[in-house]
């Protein structure tokens, strides 16, 4: 195996050159094209002024130009990072704008932003055909910082971890091999491209196999891509994945292809594992990584709570918060050890020290063990002690979350003069709920003890988050989200769609025709609960037609 990510590239090149390497919504890419290409791009990184050394940030959406400039920085000798346009300010200049020696690489001049005196290259289509070589590249190791992996870039608190080749190879051969992937896989990741990009690309370039990259975001749109493209490998968010599985069998897509679905980046609870296999057939593995650890370290099995093995490569140990190691099945902080833990943040000495030691990562993270797997409990950082009781947001969240009129939940700790803190929940209802706070706790009452149940509840119209699609814990209740109204209009929408399903089954349960006095009653009564601008007129004629189309089926 090469010991950089380009020599990799350039290998599967030599012995598989016609294989289909990238296939986005644009075009497929082989083995050799993807080399050429990268070639050619790093021949112009260098006459842009490019040099060992160099950070050069990349600004991309999913497609292959993501892979491409991922090999050509890496066979220069410079950094990769992948920059989100929309960082802040003072995160852009913490990621990128500090360093002296940058270059801004973007495609088809996406209009992102700049900094005085920016060496900016922005290039064309024209690249895919092209074919000029670098020249005096230097020798690189396995050893050599390449890649700028950013971590809670949205947060107000970036911290950039430099990676080698080697502990970027040496994840993504634990995760292959611990996962069972083949080079028969076809891999789609539809995570961000911002927050650890390789994890779009880089199984496919270990194995030998094809990697699909999309922009499509709906999920009618990117199962008809998983179909055309016979992807069998699909890694992203719970939340992503569930909009998937609501539709897996009702387009006319064929998705026998799929073998795994892989979810990261946020809790996967038992019963969403359960109700995505029943719903797709497919096996949905909850996995637990980070940027510190190159990608991936603990993995699931379907339908069954927790983790279950550590990739091959990797140590782990539940550790108290003075650092000793525990032998019971109370909770603890994991730590990890491995060939792709990186061993600092770049210039953030005090993060540095809190996180890495004597070649351990803390995570930060809070594990349980049960019957050999491993629970997850929450953040260290997030733990609430209420009157000296420990309370995890976690369990009251997914508390929270059994609610029908529930959409999305976030509990924190808010201080308390008596109490030191108390867990302050904000929640997000579905549209033209009627909950109450009352309503909320009484519902609670039936999962939580006492001490758990939040003593502040806010109704709120969405709550912050990251580029990364996770909950911005630190800005929940202290940043106002402006109402989105077309996204209420299309959640609503969605319910809309959803209760017309629903009465479509109750209807069928039914069967036969409808008596016309039976139908005037329901829409008597219906109206009847009308108390919002509506006319009752309006009310009657759309139900009416609902009832008419769904008796024609």
């Amino acid at each position: 195996m090469p010991g950089t990510v380009h020599g990799l590239l350039k290998t599967r090149a030599a012995a598989t050159p016609e294989a289909v390497a990238l296939e986005d919504d644009q075009r497929k890419l082989s083995f050799a094209d993807w080399w050429r290409v990268s070639c050619h791009v790093a021949s112009l990184l260098q006459k842009a002024g490019v040099r060992q050394g160099f950070v050069v940030g990349v600004v991309s959406n999913r497609s292959s130009f993501l892979p491409i400039t991922f090999t050509a920085v890496s066979m220069l000798g410079a950094k990769f990072v992948s920059l989100n346009p929309d960082w802040p300010v003072q995160e852009r200049m913490r990621v990128f704008g500090r360093w002296s020696d940058r270059l801004l690489l973007t495609l088809n001049d996406t209009g992102c932003f700049s900094y005085p005196d920016e060496m900016t290259l922005s290039l064309s289509d024209d690249i895919f055909g092209g074919s000029e070589n670098p020249v005096d590249l230097p020798d690189l190791q396995g050893d050599e910082e390449f890649y700028l992996n950013v971590t809670s870039a949205s947060t107000g608190q970036a911290k950039v971890a430099p990676t080698t080749h080697a502990q970027l190879l040496s994840n993504t051969g634990g995760v292959t091999e611990t996962m069972g992937l083949t080079i028969d896989d076809v891999h789609l990741s539809i995570f961000g491209v911002f927050g650890h990009p390789h994890e779009l690309f880089m199984r496919g370039l270990f194995l030998g196999g094809r990697t699909v990259l999309t922009e499509h975001r709906y999920p009618r749109d990117l199962l008809h891509v998983v179909s055309s493209t016979g992807v069998t490998a699909i890694m992203a968010l719970p939340t992503q994945l569930m909009s998937l599985s609501h539709l897996w069998n009702r387009i006319d897509a064929d998705l026998k292809s799929v073998r795994i679905a892989e979810a990261g980046g946020m809790y996967v609870s038992e019963d969403f594992a359960v109700s995505f296999t029943e719903r797709t057939g497919v096996e949905l593995i909850p996995v637990w990584g980070s940027t510190e650890t190159a990608g991936v370290v603990l993995i699931g099995e379907s339908g069954v709570q927790g983790f279950t093995a550590v990739v091959a490569g990797y140590e782990i140990e539940l550790r108290d918060l003075s650092g000793s190691r525990m032998n019971d099945s109370g909770g603890g902080e994991l730590w990890i050890w491995g060939p792709g833990v990186v061993n600092r943040y770049k210039g953030d000495r005090p993060q540095t020290e809190e996180a890495f030691l004597d070649g351990w990562y803390r995570t930060g993270d809070m594990f349980r063990t049960d019957n050999g797997r491993l629970i997850f409990l929450g953040r260290r950082g997030g733990l609430i002690k209420a009157a000296g009781l420990k309370v995890y947001p976690l369990e009251v969240e997914l508390a929270i979350l059994k609610h029908p009129s529930i959409v999305d939940a976030c509990v924190v700790g808010r201080d308390h003069p008596s109490r030191g803190e108390m867990p302050s929940a904000y929640i997000v209802t579905r549209p033209a709920s009627e909950l109450t706070v009352a309503g909320m706790r009484a519902f609670l009452r039936q999962f939580l003890d006492e001490h758990k149940i939040p003593r502040l509840i806010n109704f709120v119209h969405g709550l912050p988050r990251t580029a990364n699609g996770k909950i911005d814990r630190k800005a929940v209740g202290t940043r106002e989200i402006v109402p989105d109204f077309r996204g209420e209009l299309l959640r609503s929408d969605v319910e809309l769609v959803r209760l017309i399903n629903q009465r479509a089954e109750l209807m069928n349960e039914i069967g036969g025709g409808f008596d016309p006095t039976w139908v005037d009653d329901q829409v008597d009564n219906a109206v009847g609960h009308n108390a919002g601008s509506v006319s009752d007129s309006s009310i009657r004629d759309l139900i009416r037609f609902i009832i008419s189309e769904l008796g024609k089926r």
